[in-house]
């Protein structure tokens, strides 16, 4: 009997794959990483130069929104607006589209809490009642009695302030011409634009209204039981003269700075106040004092405001108010 024949064994080779991936795998998977890597950096570079341009624009607006807050707030606040000043037909500039912004200060501001108004500079009162103390419901008695100098800055107009929007700061000869055109002392407190340059009440004299009498011509003006006691110059009757004049509060350009003067607690002069930058790289600012509509004494004041970076993101702010429309 033939034993079986046996078979030779096998020349296939079996690759085991349990170890790892060929070169060609390997060169492969880096080049589809590369890609993959390559596309999320450009995404990632696009998200953070998305987020830094989101992060620039927030600042800007909240610098934008604090400085229009303020100026706003102090129109809003004021009862009287002195810049800008009202459009003169007379003359070849506009007085009433500025770069310029100035209020007297917020009759019922008391930063100290100390009971008075900041801007009660003799603290008077309306004394109803004759006991020569204030008593609840007797108000304050607040800028009535200005100088010739009204802002007793020992300059005309505002100190530093180009007033009548001329291209000249401070430039008339004297310190009583409130308005720098030229003239002193023309335009009483009688509620009329006396010297015909569209501007009302705007330079008044040390007799505030003009009639010769201490305040009002046959007026008890203090309440106190007499009529026009006192100096000429007394224009609120309370034995004193020129004592109490607004205090402006001005907000300007200073290069691409907007700037916020404020008076100082208990100013000595018109020349006792402090600057701050309130916004840095402005690149437009422009206010507009808006005349009354037929019949009405509302005066609006239009203000613009734009900030720009350095990369060229901007934030333009624009409102209109109405002066002394706090609610």
């Amino acid at each position: 009997m033939t034993p079986p024949r046996r078979q030779p064994p096998s020349t296939r080779v079996r690759v085991d794959r349990s170890g790892g991936f060929t070169l060609l795998e390997a060169l492969l998977a880096v080049a589809i990483a590369a890609l993959l890597l390559g596309g999320l950096a450009g995404v990632t570079g696009q998200s953070l130069q998305a987020w830094a341009a989101t992060r620039e624009h927030a600042a800007l607006t909240r610098d934008a929104r604090f400085a229009m807050e303020r100026m706003v707030g102090a129109v809003r606040g004021t009862s009287r607006l002195m810049l800008p000043l009202a459009e003169n037909p007379a003359t070849a500039w506009s007085e009433s589209v500025r770069d310029v912004l100035a209020v007297a200060l917020d009759p019922t501001l008391d930063r100290d809490r100390d009971g008075w108004a900041d801007a009660n500079a003799d603290r008077d009162f309306l004394d109803l009642d004759g006991d020569a103390a204030r008593d609840p419901g007797e108000p304050e008695r607040v800028d009535e009695d200005p100088g010739d100098d009204l802002t007793d800055d020992g300059a005309p107009g505002i100190v530093g302030i180009d007033d009548d929007g001329d291209g000249s700061v401070d430039e008339s000869a004297a310190f009583e011409d409130d308005d720098e055109d030229g003239s002193t002392d023309e335009d009483p407190l009688d509620g009329s634009d006396d010297d015909g340059d569209g501007a009302v009440d705007e330079d008044r004299g040390h007799d505030a209204n003009s009639d010769g009498a201490p305040g009002i011509l046959n007026v008890d003006d203090d309440g106190d039981g007499a009529v026009d006691e006192g100096h000429q110059f007394d224009d609120d009757e309370d034995g004193a003269s020129d004592e109490d004049g607004p205090d402006p509060v001005v907000y300007f350009l200073s290069g691409s700075s907007l700037v916020e003067r404020l008076p100082n607690l208990d100013p000595a002069d018109g020349l006792d106040f402090t600057e701050r930058p309130i916004a840095e790289h402005v690149s437009d600012f422009r206010v507009e004092r808006l005349a009354p509509g037929p019949g009405s004494r509302t005066v609006l004041v239009d203000i613009r405001l734009q900030i720009a970076s350095s990369s060229g993101e901007t934030v333009d702010l624009h409102t209109r108010v109405r002066v002394g429309g706090a609610p």
